[in-house]
């Protein structure tokens, strides 16, 4: 019997972003809306997303995927870049909402 072997594989922060764009645009694809826009603060996963050319094998394979998805499930939609402080403006807005 042979033992087991664990092996850690650990991916680039703008493969876990993409990757994160990417179970978003499934799981909004599952629940059927449309002309959603989708906003990040990730310039790289926003750049190689509205770009054609792609180098990094994975990256690249999911980009070329989250693409797929958007132009079979959306017809109004987008992936923009939005930095982090904005999120932390939309934040606080929605927090101050909620009292």
């Amino acid at each position: 019997m042979l033992p087991k072997l664990w092996f850690t594989h650990i991916n680039s922060v703008d493969v876990g972003e993409a990757l994160g764009l990417n179970h978003a645009l499934q799981w909004v694809a599952e629940l059927r809306l449309d002309g959603m826009d989708f906003s990040l603060n990730s310039k790289a996963v926003v750049d190689a997303f509205n770009d054609v050319d792609n180098n990094s094998i994975d990256f690249g394979n999911i980009i070329i995927h989250c693409r797929q998805l958007i132009t079979n499930y959306f017809h109004d939609s987008k992936v923009q870049f939005s930095r982090r402080q904005v999120n932390r403006v939309a934040y606080e807005l929605a927090q101050a909402a909620q009292l």
